[in-house]
């Protein structure tokens, strides 16, 4: 983030505006001191976007809350081998 405030050009006059710190809602309105016109705020249409997406979307299982099995787990650590086996076979036979 830079020191620099955030601005926008006003649809009037074609002005730069600086924009205040916190964005305005429609009910406090930024208008444009040379010309009077109302000038947009593009911060408050994203922010309005970020708040309405959540963090993480419900059909997704979250690591946390999985479930393991021995089953599971003994599978896991089979396929885990079978690789290493794999790789090591590769490389003996590369050398040969």
């Amino acid at each position: 983030m830079s020191g620099l405030p955030a601005t926008a050009v006003c649809p009037g006059c074609q002005t730069m505006v600086v924009l205040p710190v916190e964005p305005r809602g429609a009910d406090d309105p930024l208008i444009c001191g040379t010309c009077g016109v109302e000038v947009p705020d593009y911060r408050v249409e994203a922010a309005m976007q970020e708040a309405a997406e959540p963090e993480h979307y419900p059909e997704e299982e979250l690591p946390e809350n999985r479930i393991y099995t021995r089953r599971g787990l003994l599978q896991g650590l089979r396929d885990a081998a079978a690789d290493r086996a794999i790789s090591a076979a590769r490389g003996i036979s590369e050398k040969f």
